[in-house]
């Protein structure tokens, strides 16, 4: 830094404009610092929790994954609701049939939030196989 002193009247004039490149160059720096950590540490969320809630109740169809990996139909028929325990090798047959019998082709997906992505994706595969026209992810309320 370059102080000057005027001639005129003795007074100390402090240059700011390296101090502001340093200052600069000290953000930019930390700014990239950080951005590699998350690089390294991934983003932690926690999932199936939402803020957003358009799904209050079931529509026609819902299938319903436990902890367990135990597969629950979940169905309104005639204005009652039904419920019927599947398994990954027939849910697509039990759903096509449900399926083919709604008017609504939208499967509504409530799972555990302790299964894994895998297993979910496979559940959406045979929904879509089966027919399903949209798949909707049910989540809990945000607390």
């Amino acid at each position: 830094m370059k102080i000057e002193r005027y001639k005129k009247r003795g007074e100390l004039i402090l240059e700011l404009t390296p101090l502001i490149d340093v200052v600069f160059l000290l953000l930019i720096f930390f700014l990239v610092a950080t951005t590699f950590d998350d690089m390294k540490g991934g983003i932690k969320i926690e999932l199936p929790q939402s803020t957003i809630r358009e799904i209050s109740d079931i529509k026609e169809i819902q299938v319903i994954v436990d902890r367990n990996k135990k597969i629950i139909l979940n169905y309104k028929e005639k204005g009652k609701s039904e419920k019927i325990s599947v398994n990954k090798e027939n849910l697509k047959a039990k759903l096509s049939e449900k399926l083919a019998n709604s008017t609504e082709k939208n499967v509504i997906i409530s799972a555990d939030k302790k299964i894994d992505y895998g297993y979910i994706v496979e559940i959406m595969t045979i929904s879509k196989e089966a027919g399903a026209s949209s798949l909707d992810i049910d989540t809990a309320d945000k607390k």
